[in-house]
């Protein structure tokens, strides 16, 4: 009967194409048929996760993100026309006021920044007092000869609107209701909920849940026209784009504003043609409004689709510059696919993309550091074959192989398999190669479905199962696994009867009882 599978015979098989992403690499550079445009979908959307809930913490609403609606609503460059007409000052700069706040000086006298409270009729809590005009604005013109001053000043009206907008917001609980009830369940209460804080104060979270509510079809029929309509008032908001950009944090990958999570779900939305007509073009548009958001990832996407040539044309350069900046900005997925792309290790390899196999251990290497098992597994893979190097170094592979291994990777799980199997760099244990084997094979990976059923059938590293040996022999030919289709006549004459009718359950168990 065939032996076990070597351990050259693993190095030799093409490595998985590993994330989603590279599944999407396979379409055709113009008019991508519909199936590889979903491939594509599928990739983004797993890359990317599902879209978060904004709001949702540990089954609870997160306070922190209804106050920071709140004061983005208050600010300066929200409130009122009184944030765009008033001078610069620098009592009103963010590092100015952080020091203030630090030394609590902020209701000191000397600071001169302009305060607007509904506490006041006229709305400047500093300077007013009950019942007074403030008349030096009320000709809406701005006394002074500053020629870096507005023209126009910040008028009683503009103060009392603010004012007004204040007490609103202070006393205002509907955004906190509403992710309550969306919480809960009750989708028809968060609706009205949501569309009850954007008529009072234009809560960017409250569009943007609205906009997931309608796609869904939430406590509502679902509609996509009208969840672009939400989503876009997101998008289309006043934007600030020093303050409201996000601070991408490689640690924290998946983290994302409302503007991004906008952007992303509209890009998702004409990918795949979900409610309206599939616009690959349109898609593209919206990777890359996520990424002047600063939401990096977006980078990736945009050099995946370049390389794809969907929504765009196919252009290796420009996607290997979305890449490596996405790369540079900690995108570990980035690393990974310029890796794939030196290591020529893409399902359709683009052309204009030379060998170079040591920048793509390099690549494989910083990704893999960053924790992406794929990556840690096609190092240690270069290292197991002397990719780029002077000659193999399998001792130091054991080491990838491992790191992937504990992980749950089952190709990294079959390949240190082989070393406990064979006694190479790490001392012979049958037991623990059939365990490793058993561990890649319940994750479908057809060379440890083979392995383990030779292991099976010779009584290797535990208990002789022949009933147990067929079983997994067959499910690695059903993979398309060549030595599996040899050798399994071999095991199936060696079945009892008994062993055979186990087997037969195996591949065929019994439906659950309701």
């Amino acid at each position: 009967m065939t032996g076990i599978a070597h351990p050259s015979f693993m190095k030799n098989r093409v490595a998985r194409a590993g994330l989603a992403f590279t599944l999407a690499l396979a379409a055709h550079a113009a008019g991508a048929q519909q199936a590889e445009a979903d491939k594509l979908a599928a990739a983004a959307t797993q890359s990317l996760g599902a879209v978060k809930i904004t709001g949702q913490r540990n089954g609870g609403v997160d306070p922190s993100v209804v106050i920071a609606a709140k004061n983005k609503i208050l600010s300066r460059q929200y409130a009122s026309s009184c944030g765009f007409l008033s001078g610069y000052s620098a009592a009103d700069d963010d590092v100015t006021l952080a020091y203030l706040r630090d030394f609590g000086m902020l209701d000191n006298p000397s600071n001169e920044v302009e305060r607007i409270s509904d506490l006041s009729p006229d709305g400047n809590a500093k300077t007013a007092t009950v019942g007074s005009a403030v008349s030096e604005f009320t000709s809406g013109t701005q006394p002074t000869s500053d020629v870096q001053s507005p023209a126009v000043a910040c008028g009683v009206g503009d103060k009392r609107f603010a004012a007004g907008r204040n007490w609103i917001a202070r006393k205002d609980k509907s955004l906190t209701q509403a992710f309550e009830a969306y919480e809960a369940g009750n989708f028809v209460d968060a609706r009205t909920k949501f569309e009850e804080g954007w008529k009072k104060l234009g809560y960017e979270e409250a569009a943007m849940m609205l906009g997931r509510i309608h796609l869904l079809g939430l406590g509502t029929p679902a509609s996509t026209p009208k969840a672009i309509a939400w989503l876009r008032e997101v998008v289309d908001a006043r934007y600030d784009p020093v303050k409201d950009r996000l601070k991408f944090d490689p640690a924290k990958p998946d983290t994302i504003n409302t503007r991004v999570e906008a952007s992303l779900l509209l890009a998702r939305i004409h990918l795949t043609g979900q409610g309206t007509k599939r616009d690959p073009v349109e898609a593209y548009k919206w990777w890359n409004k996520a990424l002047d958001y600063g939401f990096e990832p977006a980078g990736t996407l945009l050099g995946q689709a370049s390389l794809s040539g969907v929504g765009t044309k196919q252009d290796p350069k420009r996607a290997l510059d979305y890449l490596q900046a996405a790369g540079e900005a900690g995108d570990v997925t980035a690393l990974y696919m310029l890796g794939q792309l030196y290591h020529h290790q893409m399902p359709k390899q683009p052309e204009g993309v030379p060998l170079d196999l040591k920048r793509a251990g390099a690549y494989y290497g910083a990704a893999a550091k960053a924790g992406n098992l794929d990556a840690t597994y096609a190092a240690a893979r270069m290292l197991d074959r002397g990719e780029g190097l002077s000659a193999p170094a399998p001792e130091r592979a054991v080491v990838f192989y491992k790191e992937a291994a504990l992980k749950g990777h089952v190709e990294a799980q079959n390949a240190l398999a082989t070393f406990f199997y064979s006694g190479e760099v790490v001392p012979q244990n049958f037991a623990t190669a059939r365990q490793l084997f058993q561990a890649a094979a319940r994750g479908r990976q057809p060379d440890a479905m083979f392995n383990l059923a030779v292991m099976l059938a010779q009584g290797q590293g535990g208990d002789k199962d022949m009933a147990a040996a067929y079983a997994w022999c067959t499910l690695a030919k059903g993979q398309g696994h060549e030595q599996a289709a040899t050798a399994l006549p071999a095991i199936a004459a060696k079945l009892s009867p008994e062993d055979k009718a186990r087997a037969e359950a195996m591949l065929k168990p019994a439906p659950k009882k309701s």
